[in-house]
């Protein structure tokens, strides 16, 4: 009895003693970083310098943020120099004001840094200075950053995401990981020489890493273009045989580094125009020619247009009015001419039903599938078809007119459809998460297609945007030696008048090259003279160089 009693005794201390091996093994080797840290911080005055952040790569991991450094001066209060000559040349360094430095001391030993240029760093570190170092940081983003409205912006220190992707996916992007400045104090917070200021990264764990489908030198040549021959629009570029989203810009920009400078600017920068609705005007008439071919329609029915059409006691003007219309067309050349004429007649012989059903099935009024990754995006408007009884409701739509709203990248979707034969994608603009080494750790893609036009009427359609840059409204969106383009003009009143003069808002959706179609694009710009002569030439400059870019990877 007693035997067995010793036994279960020692087994108790054998265990407590092992529990106990255990515990200070866990505290002092595998969590030893943690606490070192913990404590470290209790007795340190800390200001920190950098925090590190996972990267937003595009589709061949390359980086659009932290691409750059910029300099910090990190001034050390209770070693830095009394003398008023010292102060006036660290102030003027610094761009401040020497009163910035009164009250350093040993009771106030909490480094503080300062941003600089590159010219104040070389100041800096030529004239030494007791107190002053200077150190180099990553830069999250900046004025040069391309797709800034999608990428978005964080807050000032870099650790939380406030807009676009940093936002989006700030749980997968965020990391404890931090550089300091520090300075070690006593229980009373003053300073204790014998330790000194010190730069200390607190280690945790890697933040991961978010792919996008954008292709970073598509969008920045895209981008260039846009600041070289627009003001204010969009560019959406697709890849038609994925639905994969390769350029997303919007104009005017921003600088992400700077918000503050344009939250009240008239022109509204930050607001991402490749994702709002706008009028499509004639580019809707994609929609009608597929309605009335899908039912079957004869595309060699003629009809005149003597530049207007009478509904009752409403006017119908085709924009070649003045001109006295275009005569007799086909399809073919109605389209090519984007003839409101004949549009009209040919909407009013389908019916708004089943023009509302192909819009939808080209999906406008419904997400593209980039909401489903976290990037809001506007769905668009369709009207009823309650709403659009009589024909003059039915003439407006087969135009593009009314109460219907259609994003830029919806109006490229639009074109990919085409060119790929009928089939419609659900878009991607988020591929993956990666980590450091650019192992997939969840892919976020959405593969998914089904066909919503035969591919008879899809080349049908071909033929008519091919016609529509070969002699119509879109020769200026012509690309000639790099495989040709083909397209729709679209030029949609908006209601609204500059000093009595209309305002307009143009846009050029279509795909390229017409040979062999590989990317559908839409070019929209505001306040347009017209889809043929405002958007038409962005797309032709933006697809040729994207050719040139192909060609020479």
């Amino acid at each position: 009895m007693r035997r067995g009693r010793a036994k279960l005794i020692l087994f108790i201390v054998t265990v407590s003693i092992l529990t106990l091996c255990a515990r200070l093994y866990r505290l002092q080797v595998l969590e030893y970083e943690s606490f070192s840290s913990a404590a470290f911080r209790q007795r340190s005055r800390m200001t920190p310098v950098y925090q590190e952040r996972g990267q937003i790569y595009d589709r061949n991991m390359i980086p659009f943020t932290d691409r750059s450094t910029e300099y910090i001066a990190v001034i050390q209060p209770a070693i830095f120099p009394r003398d008023r000559e010292t102060w006036d040349l660290v102030a003027d360094a610094l761009n401040t004001d020497r009163e910035d430095f009164v009250n350093f001391s040993a009771y106030n030993a909490s480094p503080v840094i300062y941003r600089i240029d590159q010219e104040a760093a070389m100041q800096l570190t030529e004239n030494t200075v007791t107190g002053v170092s200077v150190i180099e940081r990553k830069v999250r983003t900046d004025v040069s950053m391309p797709a800034a409205h999608l990428i978005g912006y964080t807050n000032e220190t870099g650790s939380v995401g406030m807009s676009g992707i940093e936002k989006a996916y700030q749980d997968v992007l965020r990391s404890d990981n931090t550089v300091y400045v520090l300075a070690t104090t006593d229980a009373k917070y003053q300073y204790l020489e014998k330790y000194g200021y010190r730069v200390k990264k607190v280690e945790a764990e890697r933040p991961l890493n978010i792919e996008l489908t954008l292709d970073y030198h598509m969008q920045k040549l895209s981008e260039e273009v846009m600041d070289k021959m627009m003001i204010s629009g969009a560019v959406a570029v697709i890849d038609i045989l994925s639905g994969d989203i390769l350029v997303l810009a919007s104009r005017p920009g921003f600088n992400p580094a700077n918000i503050s400078e344009y939250l009240d600017d008239e022109r509204q920068p930050l607001f991402n125009r490749a994702i709002a609705g706008y009028t499509p005007g004639s580019i809707f008439k994609i929609v009608t020619a597929a309605a009335a071919l899908e039912s079957g329609f004869n595309p060699e029915v003629t009809y005149e247009c003597p530049g207007y059409v009478m509904l009752g006691d409403q006017v119908f003007k085709c924009w070649n009015y003045d001109e006295g219309g275009h005569g007799v067309l086909n399809l073919i050349d109605s389209f090519a001419q984007s003839c409101n004429s004949y549009f009209i007649h040919l909407g009013i012989h389908i019916g708004s039903k089943k023009m509302l059903e192909t819009a939808r099935e080209f999906g406008l009024g419904s997400i593209t599938g980039i909401s489903r990754q976290l990037i809001p995006e506007y769905e668009g408007m369709l009207p009823d078809a309650g709403e659009l009884i009589g024909a003059g409701n039915a003439a407006n739509l087969a135009m593009g007119q009314g109460r219907i709203l259609v994003t830029t990248l919806q109006a490229a979707g639009m074109a990919s459809i085409i060119a790929n034969g009928g089939i419609r994608h659900t878009l991607n603009i988020v591929d993956c998460i990666v980590n450091s080494e650019g192992e997939i750790i969840r892919d976020l893609k959405k593969r998914e297609w089904k066909r919503v036009i035969s591919k008879e009427t899809a080349t049908a359609l071909m033929k008519m945007m091919e016609a529509t840059v070969e002699y119509g409204t879109g020769r200026r969106a012509d690309i000639g030696g790099y495989g040709g383009s083909a397209g729709k003009t679209g030029s949609a009143e908006t209601g609204m008048l500059d000093d009595d003069r209309p305002i307009l808002h143009a846009w050029f959706t279509g795909y390229f090259p017409y040979t062999e179609p590989r990317y559908a694009m839409c070019v929209f710009v505001e306040d347009g003279t017209g889809g043929g002569t405002s958007a038409a030439p962005v797309f032709a400059e933006i697809a040729a160089r994207i050719m040139e870019w192909e060609e020479m990877r």
